[in-house]
C-alpha cells in the first residue's frame, strides 16, 4: 500500500516536470487555477498505465498523454507539440537507463533482482525523475537566446544541488541494502527523498521565475527610459522652436527697418533684403493641427521622410486629441511613426499615410499605413522590431499598447499581403476620457 502511494507521488512529480517544461516553452491557454487539476489527472493516468508493467505501452502512453495535455492547456502547433513531447520521452528513457544500469552494477544487483525490491525501485524512480528534471532544465536553459547571459552562467551553479541530492540518495540505498534496516526506516527515507526531489524542483522553478521577473522589470525600465528620452527631446525641440520664432520675428523687424532706410539709396539692397525676409517667413514652423506636440512629432518625421524619399501623406488638420496627455501623445505617435519609417525604408515604393479623424463627434481614430515588404513577426503578441540592438525588440509596441490601454482604446495592427501595406489603427472614445478627468 505504502509503495503504491509512493509510486503515485513519483508519477505525479513526473507530470509536474512535464508542465514545468511546457510552462516555460509555450504560452498557457487555460487559467492558472486549472493547472494543478491537470497535473493531478495526468499523474494518475500515467500511474494507472504503469501498473500494466509493459515498458513500450508505458512509453507510448506517456507520449500521448503529454501531447494531449500540451494541446489542451497550451498554445502550440502540432509540429512543435510532436517535437516537444519527443524530447520529453527521449530524456525520460535516457535518464531511467542512466540510473538503473549503473545503479545495478554499483549496488551488485542484477537488473531483475533489483526489480523485485520495492524500496530500490522507488529510490531509482526518484533518482531518475530528479535527473530527468535536470535534463529538462538544461534543455530549456540552453535553448534560450539569453543562454550566454550572466544569469545563465550563475544558474549552472545550481546543478550542485541535484548532484548532492543524488549522492545522498545513493548513500541511503547503499546503507539500507547492506545493513539491517526495518521497513519503517525505509519508508522514512523514501519520503525524505521525495521531499528532496520536490525541493530541487521548487528551487529551480523559483530561480527561473525570479530571472523572468527581473527581465520583465528591466524591460519596463527600458520602456520608461526610452519614453523619457523622447519626451525630453521634444521638450528641447519645443523650446528651440519658440526661440526660433522669437529670433525670426526680431530679425524680420530689423530687416524691414533696413529695407525702409535703404529704399532711397539703393534699390538692389532693398530687393535683396526683401528676399531674405521672404526666406525667413518660409522657415516658420508648419502647423499641421492645433496641438503643438502633434505638430512637432509630425514635422520631425516629415523631415525624416523627405530626407529618405518616403512619400509622407498627412491628414490631421481636424485632429482633436487634447484629452491625451502630452507625454502619452509622444509615446504613442513617435513609436507609431518610428515603426512606420523603419518598415518603409526597407521597401521600394516607400510611403506613409498618417491621419487623425473624429467620428460621431467623440470617437478619435488614429491611423498609420506604411509600405511593408513582408509580414511582420510577432512574439507573444508583441511586434518584433528589425533593429539589431540587443534587448530593444518590441519596446515601441509595448509603449503603444500601454498608452492605448491607459485610455481604454482599441489597437488593431494588420498586414495586407496584396498591397504590401501594414496598418495600425487606434480608436479612443474622447467622451470617456473627459468624464474620467472630471
Amino acid at each position: 500500500m505504502i509503495s503504491n502511494i509512493c509510486y503515485a507521488i513519483v508519477f505525479l512529480i513526473e507530470s509536474l516536470i512535464s508542465f514545468y517544461y511546457f510552462d516555460f516553452k509555450f504560452k498557457r491557454r487555460i487559467s492558472k487555477k486549472f493547472i494543478p487539476i491537470s497535473i493531478l489527472l495526468s499523474g494518475l493516468v500515467l500511474y494507472i498505465i504503469n501498473l500494466i508493467e509493459i515498458p513500450l505501452i508505458n512509453a507510448v502512453c506517456f507520449y500521448v498523454c503529454n501531447f494531449i495535455i500540451l494541446r489542451i492547456c497550451y498554445n502550440s502547433s502540432i509540429k512543435s507539440g510532436i517535437f516537444a513531447n519527443f524530447v520529453l520521452l527521449f530524456l525520460m528513457i535516457i535518464t531511467e537507463l542512466i540510473v538503473i544500469l549503473p545503479f545495478s552494477v554499483v549496488s551488485r544487483f542484477s537488473l531483475f533482482e533489483s526489480r523485485s525490491d520495492a524500496f530500490i525501485l522507488i529510490i531509482q524512480a526518484i533518482m531518475s525523475k530528479l535527473l530527468y528534471f535536470i535534463f529538462i532544465w538544461g534543455v530549456l536553459k540552453f535553448s534560450e537566446k539569453e543562454s550566454k547571459s550572466t544569469d545563465s552562467k550563475f544558474s549552472i551553479l545550481l546543478c550542485f544541488l541535484p548532484i548532492a541530492s543524488i549522492i545522498l540518495m545513493c548513500t541511503n540505498v547503499y546503507l539500507c541494502t547492506f545493513y539491517s534496516v526495518n521497513n519503517n526506516f525505509k519508508i522514512a527515507i523514501i519520503i525524505g527523498n521525495i521531499l528532496i526531489l520536490l525541493s530541487n524542483i521548487i528551487v529551480f522553478y523559483l530561480h527561473e521565475t525570479t530571472i523572468k521577473i527581473n527581465r520583465k522589470y528591466t524591460q519596463i525600465l527600458l520602456d520608461y527610459q526610452q519614453e523619457k528620452n523622447t519626451i525630453d527631446y521634444y521638450d528641447l525641440l519645443r523650446e528651440q522652436n519658440e526661440n526660433s520664432k522669437i529670433l525670426i520675428h526680431d530679425i524680420t523687424k530689423h530687416l524691414k527697418t533696413i529695407q525702409q532706410l535703404s529704399e532711397n539709396k539703393d534699390s538692389n539692397i532693398a530687393q535683396y533684403i526683401s528676399e531674405i525676409v521672404n526666406d525667413f517667413s518660409i522657415m516658420n514652423p508648419i502647423d499641421y493641427c492645433n496641438n503643438p506636440t502633434v505638430n512637432l512629432i509630425t514635422h520631425r518625421y516629415y523631415e525624416i521622410c523627405k530626407k529618405n524619399n518616403i512619400n509622407f501623406t498627412i491628414s490631421i488638420k481636424n485632429a482633436n486629441i487634447d484629452f491625451i496627455k502630452e507625454h502619452d501623445i509622444t509615446a504613442l505617435l513617435d513609436n507609431l511613426l518610428e515603426n512606420a519609417v523603419e518598415s518603409a525604408l526597407m521597401t521600394n515604393e516607400k510611403f506613409i499615410d498618417f491621419s487623425i479623424s473624429t467620428r460621431n463627434s467623440n470617437f478619435v481614430i488614429i491611423k498609420i499605413s506604411n509600405s511593408c515588404n513582408k509580414k511582420p513577426k510577432y512574439i507573444n503578441g508583441t511586434l518584433v522590431s528589425s533593429k539589431s540592438t540587443s534587448g530593444m525588440h518590441g519596446i515601441g509596441t509595448r509603449s503603444i499598447k500601454r498608452v492605448v490601454e491607459k485610455y481604454n482604446g482599441n489597437l488593431e495592427m494588420k498586414f495586407d499581403s496584396n498591397t504590401n501595406t501594414f496598418t495600425s489603427t487606434i480608436g479612443i472614445n474622447s467622451n470617456i476620457q473627459n468624464s474620467n478627468q472630471t
